[in-house]
């Protein structure tokens, strides 16, 4: 990766972890990442779980998932929106 100005060359891995500009990873990344992987298949089991014990039926379990699903990105919305204060 080239440069402006001459620097030693640093890993990725020091470049991502170590970096003292905007490219630093940061607790809300880790967060975002970690919301990411787990909520879908968090809300695939939620939403068979909900016809498991009988909410619904079973042609309601796609739309139940969608639910949570934009249920959740709506609250990540607005947690982010909170917490920014924009």
């Amino acid at each position: 990766m080239p440069k402006d100005t001459p620097q030693p060359e640093k890993t990725v891995r020091e470049r991502g972890t170590f970096a003292s500009h905007n490219d630093n990873p940061t607790l809300a990344s880790y967060l975002s990442s970690l919301f990411l992987v787990l909520s879908v298949p968090g809300f695939i089991v939620a939403a068979y779980a909900g016809h498991s014990v009988g909410l619904y039926g079973y042609d309601a379990i796609v739309p139940a998932f969608a639910g949570l699903l934009v249920g959740s990105l709506a609250v990540a919305f607005a947690l982010m929106h909170w917490l920014t204060g924009n």
